[in-house]
């Protein structure tokens, strides 16, 4: 007869005065209770291991710190390793029940952690990276995070970490900072500077955003973030966009009604471009939307006559539990394979336990969840840890700070795919752009990074040298052969006739990328106002007025010797007047284009040639 875990528990402790009582309610919930509770708690875990580690917890009972208990806690109930089942050590019951925040916000984009929120003591932050905590380098700090967060991939880690990073009594009871009022976080701005700030816990209800919503255009994905669905539709790209961002009905407007809106405005008005968006949404009914996808599906014939149609879907890794479920139906049967996932990978798995009951613990009142049902993925998509897009397009910290979606900039470039990223000890990128998800166009700026022994006199293409512009012994920037021939090629970085390094890139036709005046946040591009002033905030374009954009990647030419080329502001389709590689100026492209009427304040600016979109970069419009 096995004994009982509560029974090995109060051998195990010794319960001293109603704190150390309440305690001891809580780790018996969570020890006992939850796995009665769940589907089938023990699915991947050894029972003995759970055992033991509460055995632990509660053999230092008396001792342990309220924020190193329920920290343990909650890494007690993650080793099941069900994402659905946990505690929350963030929120209004994490809040009452002593567990404080820093008044900033964090978002996790492809290339780290930055500061897209600060209370007034801390706003330097802003735009910033998050490289330390303690002294401790990121990494470290979300790998512990990582023992609190069950997860089956590390895109919820992830999503999580934003928040828990956040979290001073996660930080101590980890003891990844000592107890203090306030806590050293060490950040890195774009150009390169190091700082720390002693950040104290404090109200996130006045804090200061980067970019900031009322100061120009706002992307599509992070506007009414408190709905859980709204829509949008763009006459001038014949485009709906729908934002889903929680599987529930809204008060006043249920799903149903919210359908016959989208449907109605759908055969009102031509269509080219339906997008559903479902980035961040974690979850809640997967049958809400069907009268959506039903009345789409019932429309396909009539849709489908537009040769012009298409249907895209996005995804993150904020897409969870019925979040992903209702993403992955965008692949079924009755939508014929015609809608392309473009984004990342969800966070949430392609199956999995969840249909989940909520929980509050005796003591403490902290909130969790267990799930009570073991839900089969849909056939047609494969079975995995996350569902995987159709086309792999990150957010980078360059686009978030400058306004920019660059999903939604390759939903407007039609894009059906993207070069593979550059390989190697010689990372070859775009010259203007530096995205390594873009490839690399014949004449066009280029810059390798390495480390090299010395500084580099030479860059072979596929065998081919490229003109060297400048080089360190970390970059070279460099002319693209314009022989070089298309398809993966590869890259060696010498001197004195010696290969220092080697690497991979693809070379594409085109490979739009636009300068970057500095290195700031905000991407401040390289474009000239109609008066030939450089435009800044301080000197700001008209709109209705003629600017001269500065690019590299142009790809081929026409008849009249201009390369075809679109640019957007924003989402808005601009007037190209002409587009221009300057021979006199190898490398360097020319766009001159009439600035939309209708906007103002800091506008995203991206240009797309042959179905490749641009990075991004900030124009001021008056």
């Amino acid at each position: 007869m096995k004994t009982p875990l509560l029974a090995v528990l109060l051998v195990a402790s010794t319960a001293v005065g109603a704190s150390a009582a309440g305690r001891q309610d809580d780790l018996d919930f969570v020890a006992n209770r939850v796995p009665q509770l769940h589907a089938n708690f023990f699915f991947q875990l050894d029972p003995a291991l759970y055992r033991q580690a509460g055995a632990n917890i509660a053999a230092n009972l008396d001792t342990l710190t309220d924020a190193e208990f329920y920290v343990q806690l909650t890494a007690l109930i993650a080793m099941a390793g069900d994402p659905h089942t946990a505690i929350y050590l963030n929120g209004s019951a994490a809040a009452a029940a002593g567990f404080q925040q820093f008044p900033l916000i964090l978002r996790w984009l492809d290339d780290g952690v930055f500061v897209t929120g600060a209370a007034a003591p801390y706003t330097r932050a802003l735009g910033a990276q998050l490289v330390g905590v303690g002294g401790m380098p990121i990494a470290q700090v979300v790998a512990q995070l990582a023992t609190l967060i069950p997860h089956v991939n590390d895109q919820w880690v992830q999503y999580m970490a934003e928040k828990y990073l956040l979290g001073q009594q996660i930080l101590q009871g980890l003891h990844v900072v000592p107890v203090a009022p306030a806590t050293s976080l060490t950040f890195r701005t774009l150009a390169g500077e190091v700082f720390t700030l002693d950040v104290s816990p404090g109200s996130n209800s006045s804090l200061s955003s980067l970019p900031d919503s009322a100061a120009g255009i706002y992307p599509d994905y992070l506007q009414n973030t408190s709905q859980n669905y709204w829509f949008t539709y763009s006459a001038a790209n014949r485009l709906l966009y729908f934002k889903y961002n929680s599987c529930g009905d809204m008060p006043g407007n249920p799903f149903a009604n919210f359908a016959n809106q989208v449907l109605a405005t759908v055969d009102a008005n031509p269509v080219d471009t339906f997008v559903f968006d479902l980035r961040g949404n974690t979850g809640g009914n997967s049958a809400v939307w069907n009268p959506l996808i039903n009345g789409l599906t019932a429309r396909l014939a009539a849709l489908l006559s537009n040769p012009q149609f298409h249907m895209y879907g996005v995804i993150d890794n904020g897409t969870f539990s019925s979040g992903s479920l209702d993403a992955m139906t965008l692949k079924q049967p009755l939508l014929r394979g015609l809608v392309q996932v473009l984004g990342e990978p969800t966070g949430g798995a392609t199956q999995g336990y969840g249909n989940v009951t909520g929980f509050t613990l005796p003591s403490s009142g902290l909130v969790g969840q267990y799930s009570t049902q073991f839900i089969t993925g849909p056939s047609y998509v494969p079975a995995g840890p996350a569902f995987q897009p159709d086309i792999a397009i990150s957010v980078r910290s360059t686009d978030f700070f400058a306004r920019h979606d660059h999903v939604m900039a390759a939903i407007l470039a039609r894009t059906d795919a993207v070069p593979p990223p550059p390989s190697g000890s010689a990372i070859a990128v775009n010259g203007a752009s530096f995205r390594a998800d873009q490839g690399l166009a014949p004449g066009s700026f280029a810059s390798v990074f390495g480390s090299y022994s010395q500084v580099p006199d030479q860059v072979l293409v596929a065998g081919i040298p490229g003109r060297v512009v400048a080089a360190t012994a970390s970059q070279v920037n460099f002319l693209v052969p314009a022989l070089a021939p298309l398809g993966p090629a590869a890259i060696s970085v010498r001197a004195n006739g010696s290969e220092l390094a080697s690497g991979q890139a693809t070379i594409t036709s085109s490979g739009p990328g636009i300068f970057v005046l500095r290195p700031d946040p905000s991407q401040p591009g390289a474009v000239e106002n109609q008066d030939a002033s450089m435009n800044t905030s301080s000197s700001p374009a008209d709109a209705g007025s003629i600017v001269q954009i500065y690019a590299t990647g142009n790809g081929p030419v026409d008849a009249s010797g201009n390369a075809p080329v679109s640019v957007f502001f924003g989402d808005l389709p601009a007037d190209v007047l002409a587009s221009v590689p300057l021979t006199q100026y190898p490398g360097l492209w020319q766009i001159n284009v009439r600035v939309p009427a209708g906007i103002t304040g800091e506008v995203p600016l991206f240009v797309v040639a042959q179905n490749l979109a641009s990075n991004a970069v900030t124009l001021s419009v008056r």
